[in-house]
């Protein structure tokens, strides 16, 4: 998996000077506290697919595939129309990045796991033949995917608009897809006070975790980070940095492990947050194991939607290329 890239919304503006938030003082005292981190969110006049096209034109940049060697474009998004425009809208993104020949897929109704599910399929694809490159293109607008509200997530987040990419890839050189796993609890959009749901999210957390561990061969059942490598990061859904802190502990996740910088400068944007802090990490420089040992350490990549949970493991140092016809 390589050269993830992402597009913010074109403006900027303080979390503290939404309309929602002014109605809700507690919620706004709660959101901007220290304690949770939000500053800043993105928003955009433009559709989605308009996001997507710079992200996608720079992952293909740094990947170095040509636009015709891409088989499959998988699209995570809940912000497509829902009339037979979203098809004019697809088949224009891909003329104006090069990947007419490419065949587009959408996934959906997961939320913010939507994302890692798709890597993890594009990853299986390549994995067994079907395709050789196959582009994970993941974004949403508030407008469409929540309605316009900003407040999501039961009140952990606030939503930003943002588009993300990054290419699976059977020849390019980059970090290794080593295990997905999926979680879907339906009590989680049932109700039920907040001690239930707490209790809930922990228990999620906890069998989305062990089943990681079990895709990479460790111990099923763990209910923790057992079996996922020496960890080197974690880079989750932007939610409020106390709320992570809460549920990942809960893992065996310690808060030095989490990666929340951009919780403050971007907001919770949607589905898109892993691939955009990964892209971050990835500038930044930390992903690389010590040299010599015998485990270089693996990365987490974290999504949480309303009623399901998707993770992808990655080891962080990377691959280098396949030749052409190579295996």
């Amino acid at each position: 998996m390589c050269a993830p890239a992402y597009e913010l919304g074109e403006y900027a503006e303080p979390v503290v000077a939404l309309d929602e938030l002014q109605a809700d003082p507690q919620t706004a005292a709660e959101l901007t506290a220290p304690a949770a981190g939000f500053h800043t969110y993105r928003w955009s006049e433009a559709g989605v697919t308009e996001l997507m096209a710079p992200a996608v034109q720079r992952t293909l940049a740094e990947a170095g595939v040509a636009r015709d060697e891409i088989d499959m474009v998988l699209l995570a998004t809940d912000s497509l129309p829902r009339d037979r425009s979203a098809h004019r809208d697809v088949a224009e993104l891909l003329a104006t990045t090069g990947l007419a020949r490419a065949t587009a897929v959408t996934t959906g109704l997961m939320d913010c796991a939507t994302a890692m599910v798709a890597v993890g399929t594009a990853a299986s694809l390549v994995r067994d033949g079907t395709a050789r490159q196959v582009l994970v293109v993941s974004g949403d607008v508030a407008d469409r995917a929540t309605g316009g509200h900003r407040i999501v997530a039961g009140g952990a987040a606030i939503a930003s608009d943002a588009a993300a990419s990054v290419l699976v890839s059977a020849t390019a050189p980059g970090l290794e897809v080593l295990g997905m796993a999926h979680h879907s609890a339906p009590e989680l959009n049932a109700g039920g006070g907040p001690q239930q749901q707490l209790l809930s999210r922990i228990r999620a957390h906890r069998e989305l975790f062990a089943r990681l561990a079990a895709a990479r061969g460790g111990a099923p059942g763990s209910g923790g980070r057992d079996g996922l490598g020496s960890v080197r990061g974690v880079l989750p859904s932007n939610f409020a940095r106390n709320v992570l802190r809460l549920y990942l502990a809960e893992v065996g996740i310690g808060a030095d492990e989490l990666r929340l910088g951009n919780v403050g400068r971007i907001a919770h944007c949607l589905g898109s947050d892993p691939l955009i802090n990964l892209a971050d990490q990835l500038t930044d420089g930390k992903t690389e194991g010590a040299a010599g040992t015998s485990d270089d350490g693996t990365l987490v990549l974290f999504g949480a939607g309303v009623s399901h949970l998707g993770a992808v493991l990655l080891g962080a140092r990377p691959l280098p290329a396949v030749p052409r016809g190579g295996a």
